[in-house]
């Protein structure tokens, strides 16, 4: 039986709140961003530490898609930071019966027979009225979140992976949020489980 469930998502498309949903729904833990307060524990450093670390590669990766022929890799904290939180991930899922959101579990979990690896997606439309709805904006600033977001988590997924972010060869499911609306995607996952 699968027990440990990764999400992956697009900003806005409601992965998030399907995941924390399900975890409920199952009585598993959830884990998010607190999994970054615990590395650094782990690691001895701050948490603002580890996100600055990851901005910086981030924006590195981005200024090079613009000028591919700078050279050299300035990524050695992120990198080790990386590595870490792939160890830390693994040994989590060792102890079963959990949703994890984001931070790449998906790619951490590729050889665990026991995980089950969705990624959400949402028309863009529906993603901005989200955005909108739970942020407070403009629709035009709800659609630059998105753009944002979603770019970050591409050069930050494949950074570390060396895979494509959002290719429906790297998860079992790929669950289209606007089209079955939240709670039916939180009583599919419910059912994956049990089957």
């Amino acid at each position: 039986m699968k027990n440990i469930i990764t999400i992956s998502r697009e900003y806005g498309s409601g992965g998030y709140e399907i995941g924390q949903r399900a975890a409920e729904a199952l009585g598993f833990k959830f884990y998010d961003k607190e999994l970054i307060a615990q590395i650094a524990e782990k690691l001895l450093v701050s948490e603002a530490y580890m996100r600055s670390t990851e901005d910086k590669l981030i924006r590195r990766n981005i200024f090079r898609e613009v000028f591919p022929t700078l050279s050299g890799n300035d990524n050695a904290d992120a990198d080790f930071i990386f590595a870490q939180q792939g160890k830390f991930i693994v040994d989590l899922a060792e102890k079963g019966n959990c949703v994890i959101a984001g931070r790449r579990a998906d790619y951490y979990l590729r050889d665990n027979p026991n995980a089950l690896h969705l990624f959400f997606y949402a028309d863009m439309d529906f993603k901005i009225d989200r955005i909108c709805r739970t942020e407070n904006c403009s629709e035009e600033e709800a659609a630059r979140k998105i753009s944002d977001m979603d770019k970050r988590r591409k050069t930050s997924y494949e950074y570390v992976t060396g895979r494509k972010w959002a290719d429906r060869h790297n998860y079992d499911r790929m669950i289209c949020t606007s089209s079955l609306g939240l709670q039916k995607c939180v009583d599919e996952i419910v059912n994956l489980i049990k089957e």
